[in-house]
């Protein structure tokens, strides 16, 4: 996954002189679709410091639509724009057991346009799904998902972006079944973003 990043972010910066001319503003205007396809890897936290944890390690597929429904609004460097969207959850997870996972979030993104071809964004994403993972923190086949994070898009081209960023997870059943301890897990995310005019 390091690799992965890494190569990506190489890419960006080999392709940004091709970006140049870039107008944030054009790229996430009222009306424009984005088409995202991104992997993830995730190694489970201990943020509420229990005694005893199952040490899961997970990867995953989250393809993302989204619609912007607004202008981008402010000026200069604090310029943003809002990006609502739903996202897929395909995630499969490697220790303590095979076992997968998959549902459908909604998803919603903050961009700090101002910066020229680099924006950084804040995100958040909730949403629900199946899993067979069988764990002391959960044992239910149904599953809620929230994540939250920040990231940056670099544009390699006028409708392409270069995606990396970081996400907190927390899955639970939300109480529909004991026990609910539910776990937390640390993500990395790398992806690319399609732009439609």
């Amino acid at each position: 996954m390091a690799t992965l990043a890494l190569a990506a972010l190489w890419l960006a910066v080999a392709a940004s002189g091709r970006a140049q001319a870039f107008e944030a503003e054009q790229a996430f205007t009222k009306g424009t679709k984005i088409l995202g396809l991104q992997a993830n890897g995730g190694v489970q936290n201990n943020v509420q410091r229990e005694s005893e944890i199952s040490g899961i390690d997970f990867i995953g597929f989250q393809p993302r639509f989204s619609y912007l429904l607004f202008e981008p609004f402010g000026s200069r460097w604090y310029a943003t724009a809002i990006e609502p969207g739903v996202e897929g959850w395909l995630q499969y997870y490697i220790h303590p057991q095979s076992a997968a996972a998959g549902g459908l979030k909604v998803a919603l993104r903050l961009h700090a346009i101002g910066l020229g071809p680099v924006v950084p964004y804040l995100e958040g994403t909730a949403g629900a799904g199946g899993t067979r993972l069988d764990i002391t923190e959960s044992r239910s086949t149904f599953t809620f998902i929230l994540e939250g994070g920040a990231g940056a898009s670099v544009f390699v081209a006028t409708s392409v972006a270069l995606n990396l960023g970081y996400r907190f997870q927390h899955a639970s059943n939300g109480n529909t079944s004991r026990p609910n301890r539910g776990y937390n897990a640390n993500t990395g995310v790398v992806g690319v973003s399609f732009f439609f005019h």
